[in-house]
């Protein structure tokens, strides 16, 4: 019996250990860390938040939020675009997530609200700014929106988080913490390629995303997340959006494989009829970055059709 028992301690043992050994976070998230990131740093009630501005001051602002866990360097192609035809291009890292703090939060919808609430009135962002949001970050910036309308110029949401999403047993409590560090998260940078249509083009992707989870936090913001935020329901800031008339957009690809096309109606019945929907081809989850033309098009069109005269306006 003895070597039978010794086996399935050891068996315990590693099964304990393995989380730690797997894990990528290596470093902490400090002023060494901080220095390696582009843009800038404010202290907000809840940490650091990472955040960066492209185009002229002058600029009609514009803030981009980010989605689950591909932190802001994803709006590069689009902030760049923006900025040079003259907006005022804010991005960010929501915590856990990028360069920002990994602070002990519950990581819902409050979480998120307040920190670009807090964000805006940080940075003097005091006039009613365009938001566009990617998957999760498409929620948020309903849920701002939804609390926040006077804040708001517009709502554009790309292939929004729209309903509670299937994690399966990474949802359960101790398991689901278990499963995500051993299984899950040491196979998400390869995991991200599945939002590309053609994965193979997409140079440092993988590199980037990594840096991310070398930091420390970055495990538990993106568990906690998943076993909170992700198990809402978040179509009633969508109807909230539609019910306050505010100008929005929805924009969807045809080979989105995260949120299927299929789930673009029930987004197009919660907004109503003050939104317009855009459908782009051959495009997955990551429309902005892969069809990054397109939709840099799209949005400039719609920004421009906002400023103009209502008489001028298409109907």
């Amino acid at each position: 019996m003895r070597p039978i028992l010794l086996l399935v301690m050891l068996v315990l043992a590693l099964a304990l250990a393995l989380p730690g050994l797997v894990s990528t976070e290596s470093r902490p998230l400090d002023d060494a860390a901080r220095a390696e990131a582009p843009g800038q740093f404010v202290a907000l009630s809840d940490g650091q938040v990472h955040y960066r501005w492209w185009g002229p001051e002058a600029g009609e602002p514009v803030v981009m939020v980010h989605g689950f866990s591909v932190p802001s360097f994803t709006w590069k192609r689009n902030a760049a675009e923006l900025g040079s035809a003259g907006y005022r291009v804010l991005t960010f890292d929501l915590y856990g997530r990028g360069f920002s703090d990994r602070p002990a939060l519950a990581y819902d919808r409050a979480t998120y609200v307040g920190q670009l609430s807090e964000l805006l009135d940080a940075l003097a962002v005091d006039r009613p700014v365009h938001l566009v949001g990617l998957s999760m970050g498409g929620a948020v910036v309903a849920a701002f929106a939804a609390d926040h309308p006077k804040r708001v110029a517009s709502a554009t949401f790309l292939a929004p988080f729209n309903r509670p999403v299937d994690v399966g047993p990474l949802a359960w409590p101790l398991v689901g913490d278990y499963l995500a560090r051993v299984f899950y998260l040491p196979q998400m940078p390869q995991r991200q390629l599945g939002d590309f249509i053609a994965p193979d083009e997409q140079g440092p992707w993988i590199t980037r995303y990594r840096e991310q989870m070398a930091l420390e936090g970055f495990a538990d913001a993106v568990i906690t997340t998943a076993q909170g935020y992700l198990q809402s329901d978040p179509i009633g800031d969508f109807q909230a959006v539609g019910q306050q008339g505010l100008p929005s957009l929805l924009i969807w690809g045809d080979r989105d494989s995260v949120f299927p096309l299929t789930q673009a109606e029930s987004v197009r019945q919660a907004l109503g009829p003050s939104h317009r929907f855009v459908l782009v081809e051959n495009a997955g989850h990551a429309l902005h970055y892969e069809r990054d033309e397109s939709i840099n098009q799209v949005l400039l069109r719609f920004y421009a059709e906002l400023a103009a005269p209502t008489t001028q306006r298409m109907p």
